[in-house]
């Protein structure tokens, strides 16, 4: 990067903190603290060399809001908020003003096991800086904790599950939306987090989830994010884990300019589980980045890590998954693997899955593939009476089925998530 080039993303980053700290909240010297602390990623740092940040900083800092519009919420889910259904299921959807409403855009009614947390205990990055206590935090995380609001913060506790969904959808341009979640599970407490982020314009949703789970608890997060052409995410999960605390995290990504999801795990203790499963389909001129980090720091911990990704048109998927066991952890089982579809020859796959082990007594393991579609595979199906097109667009829903069988049952309802999951009519003879 040319030092124009680098001169034009500080200038922007501090007009952004500016207009950022004109806003109700916010804090003009904090927000000019954070300028001179911190730059904008470059191409030259490692973990940024193929991420562009150009549909990010084509934002307008002096225009920006926070405008949203009503998800279009699936019937199944108005149900179940209006309590016709589960008296556990919570559906929430984030206005203009930083509120989380009803579907209706009514107060959250709370059920048994969700206890809205004090505003005063609510700090964004509180969790994250524990669990990254050297170095920068990610750019999503630290964007968005220099956003005044809106934050979430909520203690789960209770053997029994409750299901919370969170929903975010974006129609104007120039909006931008940081919205940070706290969650502490109580020992033994379960919960199923859903997120539903949608963006039809030029926009930058940051979301941050920072999450304490205590000793038994079992916490399961599912992302579903779709965004246009222009539009920029920049999401970020920060995890502490006690013994015997079950983690898993499904995320399905596709349609944004530009994605970054960085997840970041730290089993304090070890004798956890945690379960990660990402899809990314990237078409059109799609860059969809996951960056993972998972940090084992007691004896027999447990990972199981899938990353799935389709790269159409030029479309570009990024991954780097890292996984850390220091000599204190004897006795981890992990297991990671990157698999991937190019479909096109200007599509661009590069996956890179880590693993940094220095105890002795483990079991880990590592893989990545890079492959087309097969020729025998639509030679059987055309062989069926299936065109081609079909028969590759049959093909390539299968290999998303392996991650999308993970979401919720009840996610599979969002009319976006069905169109990308269309079955094509087979050809007529």
């Amino acid at each position: 990067m040319s030092n124009a080039t680098q001169s034009r993303s500080q200038l922007w980053l501090e007009t952004l903190l500016q207009a950022l700290a004109q806003r109700p909240g916010g804090n003009a010297a904090g927000q000019q603290a954070s300028a001179r602390d911190w730059r904008l990623p470059t191409r030259r740092s490692e973990a940024w060399r193929f991420t562009d940040l150009h549909c990010l900083t084509r934002l307008d800092p002096t225009r920006l809001h926070t405008r949203t519009a009503s998800p279009r919420w699936p019937e199944a889910f108005r149900q179940a908020s209006s309590g016709q259904e589960s008296p556990a299921r919570l559906c929430l959807q984030l206005d203009s003003s930083g509120h989380w409403l009803g579907p209706q855009g009514e107060p959250p009614p709370w059920p048994r096991g969700l206890m809205p947390l004090p505003s005063g205990n609510i700090t964004p990055g509180q969790v994250a800086r524990t669990l990254m206590p050297s170095g920068p935090l990610p750019l999503g995380a630290a964007l968005n904790g220099v956003t005044p609001g809106p934050s979430l913060g909520l203690q789960v506790s209770g053997p029994d599950p409750v299901h919370l969904d969170l929903g975010i959808r974006v129609e104007q341009s120039q909006a931008w939306l940081a919205p940070h979640v706290l969650l502490v599970l109580e020992p033994g407490a379960r919960l199923c987090l859903s997120w539903h982020v949608a963006a039809t314009a030029r926009a930058a949703v940051a979301p941050m989830v920072e999450a304490r789970l205590g000793p038994g608890a079992q916490l399961e997060e599912a992302a579903m994010t779709w965004g246009c052409p222009e539009a920029a995410f920049l999401g970020g999960s920060f995890v502490h884990q006690s013994p015997r605390s079950v983690y898993r995290r499904t995320s399905v990504t596709w349609g944004w300019g530009l994605s970054r999801d960085e997840p970041f795990i730290r089993q304090r203790q070890g004798q956890a589980e945690t379960h990660l499963h990402s899809l990314a389909v990237a078409r059109g001129q799609s860059l969809l980045d996951t960056h993972s980090t998972v940090y084992f720091d007691g004896p027999a911990g447990q990972l199981q890590q899938r990353h799935q990704a389709l790269a159409d048109d030029r479309g570009h998927s990024v991954f780097n998954g890292r996984v850390v066991v220091p000599r204190a952890a004897q006795e981890t089982d992990a297991s990671q693997l990157s698999r991937n579809l190019l479909l096109s020859t200007k599509a661009r796959i590069d996956t890179k899955p880590q693993l940094e082990i220095v105890a002795d007594n483990v079991q880990c393991t590592h893989g990545a593939t890079v492959s087309c579609l097969q020729d025998d595979e639509l030679f059987y199906l055309q062989s069926r009476g299936i065109g081609r097109d079909q028969a590759s667009r049959l093909l390539q829903r299968g290999f998303c089925e392996e991650i999308l069988q993970r979401l919720p049952q009840a996610a599979l309802s969002w009319p976006p998530l069905r169109s990308l999951l269309e079955t094509p009519t087979p050809d007529q003879p």
